[in-house]
């Protein structure tokens, strides 16, 4: 029989309910669908990854444009299956479905490969054990927010000991400025506040004057402020403002993140293995900005993304929202979280990423 083949590669969704609707923005989330991604090989293991399928169809895409690749093939040829796959969907460009796809199936692919040596993710891709901070995201604005919810998120988050805590935007300036104004009057000046402006703003000089006026508030960082390709925007507002600018969590691409990093003259570079390209482009990625000097903090899934952390040092956090905050539900999907102690995540010392998923769950939730 071959050895190292590839015999099987699945894709499908499930949609997790939330305690009440969430709102990014333009963007309406009542519940979270997420797409999981399977590979198995000949010996009978399975590699698995997950991720937000931001409503498009990106298992379909999976089994349409990259597992007829992979199929009976061997991982002995990795690096040209992969490069045969960037190729061969060239039309449907660096960027969006097809790159989540691509994210999702070389994240499960890495996975059963760390898992057939019976190693973790992080001892597999060369990596030595460490916990990394965790910035906890919440705020996401409500019809009924008032100064009370926002304490009592601050309050919560406080507990937790994290390395800040992020809050996503109106995309009213005014507003947004007299929300951090509150978590700051209830969080320790010590915890950095960040904001997730969700692509909302269009003039990069009066934005720019909106955020000097957050100064004192120890802003950690301002997030996502304009349309992704945008480099302009982002660099005035990097040259305008002494407050940090960070993008890329939702982007992949390599020559898109370069640009990111050398047009925008960012200060924090955003990533997510799951939608930048996967494991191999993540860790592209992440070297060039520590030639840069950028410093990484990856986008939620943090059971993969501690992994990745070990493995980069240039990975200064990793990002987590509390079950108890209700704003993602892909806890329901798994038996057992990482511990957040201290403030701090350290990856599950199990075979490949370690997640012990939850069949049932997974078999309800099911589209």
């Amino acid at each position: 029989m071959k050895e190292n083949i590839i015999t099987k590669v699945e894709a499908f969704n499930v949609r997790v309910p939330l305690g009440r609707p969430l709102k990014l923005g333009a963007i309406e989330i009542p519940d979270r669908q997420y797409v999981i991604v399977r590979v198995y090989d000949e010996q009978g293991y399975v590699g698995t990854a997950h991720g937000l399928t931001r409503n498009a169809p990106i298992a379909e895409t999976v089994l349409q444009t990259i597992a007829g690749i992979w199929t009976n093939r061997s991982f002995d040829q990795y690096d040209s299956l992969y490069e045969l796959t960037l190729k061969a969907n060239v039309c449907l460009g660096t960027n969006g479905i097809f790159y989540r796809a691509l994210s999702l199936f070389d994240c499960a692919l890495h996975d059963l490969m760390a898992i057939r040596l019976g190693v973790p993710l992080f001892k597999y891709l060369g990596g030595a054990l460490r916990s990394t901070p965790a910035i906890l995201v919440g705020g996401y604005p409500v019809p009924d927010e008032s100064e009370d919810t926002l304490s009592g998120e601050m309050k919560l988050y406080e507990s937790y000991k994290p390395a800040g805590v992020k809050i996503a935007s109106t995309t009213d300036p005014l507003k947004d400025g007299k929300r951090l104004a509150i978590c700051r009057k209830y969080l320790p000046q010590d915890i950095p506040l960040m904001i997730d402006c969700v692509w909302g703003q269009r003039n990069a000089e009066a934005f720019a004057r909106e955020v000097s006026e957050w100064e004192g508030l120890n802003i950690g960082w301002v997030e996502d402020p304009f349309p992704p390709d945008d480099y302009e925007s982002i660099r005035l507002l990097s040259e305008n403002t002494r407050v940090n600018v960070a993008v890329g969590d939702e982007q992949s691409g390599y020559l898109n993140m370069l640009r990111l990093m050398d047009l925008g003259k960012i200060a924090v570079l955003r990533l997510d293995a799951t939608v930048c390209g996967g494991i191999r482009s993540f860790i592209n990625i992440a070297e060039e900005a520590g030639k840069r000097k950028i410093p990484v903090s990856c986008h939620v899934f943090h059971q993969i993304h501690a992994h990745l952390a070990c493995v980069l040092p240039g990975v200064k956090w990793v990002e987590y929202m509390l079950p108890e905050s209700d704003i993602e539900s892909y806890q329901r999907l798994w038996h057992e979280d990482l511990v957040l102690d201290n403030g701090h995540f350290t990856p599950a010392n199990r075979p490949g990423i370690g997640t012990l998923w939850n069949e049932e769950a997974i078999d309800y939730y099911r589209e």
